[in-house]
């Protein structure tokens, strides 16, 4: 295929290869916790970090570059950690909701001073994945391999809590040190991929691949393992209409996402109809 000689190309699927890997199984927690917004709050907050960066001139220097984003996801982390023994009192995602409202305010407040802040504000939303160093996306390969160990050490508690947190925490299970945990590896995936993908296409790797897997089974292995292929399929043919209609990447796969979860929604709903068809031919013909 033409496309693969194109070294831009290469580079930007292997790393949506890559984040659809991370993504789908986080999305698999949060779609399970309820939080749906809880991505697009901590991608945002590291789209602020990022604007900070920029306004403050520390945009040069890579450590500093990625330390702003890190931060500032890390205080999301805490606060939605902390906020979820508030759930009596007001919803999860309602506090959510305020931390995206505001992070997305305060990045248009900080860029609005800076010369350039229309062009990064568009990066923070769609990424840079034709333009992304490909050393960069190993790198970050390399740092979401090693949070996915971590993962699968800590499955079992990390799922407990996913599944059924009341029963987590009558088991002994502290709640507030799990959930920040979590949401703390959540924030240094979300943090690496808003400097790829833009803030969007996070959000839909994160949520629309995880509910294509529940809506094929309730079984997590075999929820995983449908939205691993579902992401995989949608964000390569997404990549390709970006390159034959000469659109941007992240919209474009983004949008696939989308369709591919209609398309996946419409089979799905056929299926009983088939067997109650069946079923009825069968029993008219004894």
């Amino acid at each position: 295929m033409e496309a693969f000689t194109l070294p831009f190309f290469r580079a930007a699927l292997f790393a949506i290869l890559v984040l659809a890997g991370i993504h789908s199984y986080l999305g698999f927690h949060v779609v399970r916790r309820g939080v749906i917004f809880v991505d697009l709050a901590l991608a945002q907050m590291a789209a602020l970090g990022v604007a900070m960066a920029l306004v403050f001139g520390l945009h040069e220097n890579p450590i500093a570059a990625y330390l702003m984003p890190l931060g500032m996801t890390l205080v999301g982390a805490a606060s939605f950690a902390w906020l979820r023994n508030q759930e009596r009192r007001a919803p999860l995602e309602a506090f959510i909701g305020i931390v995206f409202a505001t992070a997305q305010a305060l990045v248009f407040l900080v860029l609005e001073k800076s010369p350039s802040g229309p062009e990064h504000l568009k990066e923070t939303l769609v990424g840079t994945l034709y333009t992304v160093d490909p050393k960069h996306i190993l790198h970050t390969a390399v740092l979401y391999a090693a949070i996915g160990v971590v993962h699968f050490l800590l499955r079992k508690p990390l799922f407990e809590i996913t599944n059924d947190p009341e029963g987590a925490r009558a088991r002994g299970r502290k709640l507030f040190l799990w959930d920040f945990l979590f949401y703390a590896l959540f924030g240094v995936v979300v943090t690496s991929s808003v400097r790829i993908a833009g803030v969007l296409l996070v959000f839909g790797l994160l949520v629309i691949p995880a509910v294509a897997g529940l809506l094929t089974s309730p079984r997590a292995t075999t929820a995983l393992a449908v939205g691993w292929t579902f992401a995989c399929v949608a964000s390569f043919v997404g990549l390709l209409a970006s390159l034959h209609f000469d659109m941007p990447a992240a919209p474009s796969i983004l949008v696939s996402l989308t369709l591919f979860l209609a398309l996946h929604g419409l089979v799905l709903s056929m299926r009983p109809w088939r067997r109650r068809r069946s079923g009825t031919g069968t029993g008219s013909a004894e």
